[in-house]
């Protein structure tokens, strides 16, 4: 009996390898994409107000910090007024993957854009979260950068409103204050929490879902985690708050990409 499942794990196992071989063909996870929108919003006179938004870089390893700051050159030659990092900017407390975790971040910042972070589940979900997310903090606490936790920054007539991670249980959303009833932007990790948010928001931007990552053709995606089950890629109009969800920079898990690859997100935004 123990000699037929042996053979049924082995059998399992090599079909599983050769799909993952199969699939590493197509893999696209360097194909960083630039996707241009431009939106109407409710509440919003700040027109021609232009967002860069980056978010999941995992940046836990030397290749994936170098694809993190490509991406955020990328951004920058797009000229955007506020660059917005929307968590998962690493998944491990490794030191010597939080060292490159810090490289890349630190030459995101030297670009010189206004930048502003939150975080997501991964920075929680690691052995020394606090020590991880503390790092973060430290690093992004600059004239010009700032890791929001359930707070808010102005910036050009804009108010960004970081919400700290859904899933985590983290998340905040009492924290504006009156008189902030137009030209919102709720930075939050999780699309399908958007019903938790302030609707004096103009829009909601958020990652986590990675597009799925491994995709059938046509971007239909295989899987998606908790916190991304409905609301997966794009722009979603009708939702409780206008909602853009990013396919995002990074890889977890099985460190490829299929049929969807990595986004670098630039929003001009208008009244609508």
């Amino acid at each position: 009996m123990s000699r037929k499942l042996t053979r049924r794990a082995a059998l399992k196992w090599l079909g599983a390898g050769a799909a993952f071989a199969g699939l590493s063909q197509v893999d696209n996870r360097n194909e960083l994409t630039v996707e241009r929108h431009r939106l109407g919003l409710p509440r919003w006179t700040a027109d021609g107000f232009k967002v860069a938004l980056l978010t999941d870089l995992h940046m836990d390893s030397k290749s994936k910090a170098d694809r993190a700051v490509r991406a955020a050159r990328m951004a920058s030659d797009e000229r955007p007024d506020v660059l917005l990092l929307g968590g998962d900017l690493a998944s491990t407390s490794r030191p010597d993957s939080v060292r490159e975790c810090h490289r890349g971040l630190q030459e995101i910042l030297d670009l010189g854009i206004p930048t502003f972070a939150v975080l997501g589940n991964h920075e929680y979900d690691v052995r020394d979260a606090k020590g991880l997310i503390s790092g973060l903090q430290a690093r992004l606490q600059g004239p010009r950068s700032r890791l929001l936790r359930n707070e808010t920054v102005e910036i050009g007539g804009v108010t960004v409103a970081g919400v700290d991670d859904g899933i985590a249980n983290r998340d905040d959303h009492t924290f504006l204050k009156t008189g902030m009833d137009k030209n919102v932007l709720c930075l939050f990790h999780e699309p399908d929490f958007v019903e938790r948010i302030d609707r004096r928001a103009s829009l909601m931007l958020a990652g986590h879902s990675h597009g799925g990552q491994v995709c059938l053709p046509f971007g239909v995606p295989v899987h998606t985690p908790r916190g991304a089950k409905t609301f997966i890629r794009g722009y979603y109009r009708q939702a409780p708050v206008p909602l853009y969800v990013a396919r995002g920079v990074g890889t977890v898990g099985p460190g490829i990409r299929v049929f969807c690859p990595p986004e670098v997100t630039i929003l001009t935004l208008m009244g609508a």
